[in-house]
């Protein structure tokens, strides 16, 4: 149940460490000093990226492949599940509408409804410290369980985002320069980011 997301772990800590391998490689072989080139910065960059991308996709499996289990035995997530389908009757859009005459007309309206509400969770990309909660909060797994420095998960997530849709270009300035991370602060993000997907994991496998 859980191998899939472990797999993906395992791949986003490699992918991640081999772009901070190859950071310390390119300073070496030119016995760098000071502060990294833009190529240099590029790599530290892409480690963040790949660490981040990993803990989108580690919980997003964790959600297809256990979410259903663990409402099954967690009452707090159970309560959520309920919290949940009760939002979705109180609506009266189409849409909702939809989703109400779906669970009707399914074998099992509960798993109908189960599946939808994975479905939610799937659909958008987690790449902000709420997104990353109300997820956990459908696991019944509380936010110090998952980090225990929330404001610096937040800055690590606009970090990503600024690298991911910016390119990290300064877009104010007139010589549209590039924002300057130093490599201990790009590992620190990294790690950051790779021991929120393990807390994530671990917190699930807690629960299963």
């Amino acid at each position: 149940m859980l191998l899939s997301a472990h797999s993906i772990l395992e791949r986003a800590c490699e992918a991640s460490e081999s772009f901070l391998t190859a950071f310390g490689t390119v300073r070496k072989a030119r016995k760098a000093k000071g502060t990294a080139t833009d190529h240099e910065q590029d790599l530290m960059r892409a480690a963040l990226i790949f660490a981040t991308a990993g803990l989108d996709s580690i919980v997003k499996q964790l959600v297809r492949d256990t979410l259903q289990v663990v409402i099954s035995k967690n009452e707090g997530a159970h309560a959520q599940f309920v919290d949940y389908v009760h939002a979705k009757l109180k609506r009266s859009e189409t849409q909702d509408l939809r989703f109400l005459a779906g669970a009707i007309a399914a074998n099992s309206p509960t798993k109908h409804m189960q599946h939808q509400l994975v479905r939610d969770l799937t659909a958008g990309s987690l790449q902000s410290k709420d997104q990353l909660l109300k997820v956990a909060a459908h696991f019944a797994i509380p936010a110090n369980e998952i980090s225990t420095d929330l404001v610096k998960l937040q800055r690590v997530f606009e970090a990503r985002n600024q690298i991911a849709h910016e390119m990290d270009i300064l877009l104010g300035q007139q010589n549209r320069g590039r924002r300057q991370r130093t490599s201990q602060q790009m590992k620190d993000y990294a790690s950051v980011v790779l021991t929120t997907a393990l807390s994530f994991y671990e917190a699930v496998q807690k629960r299963i």
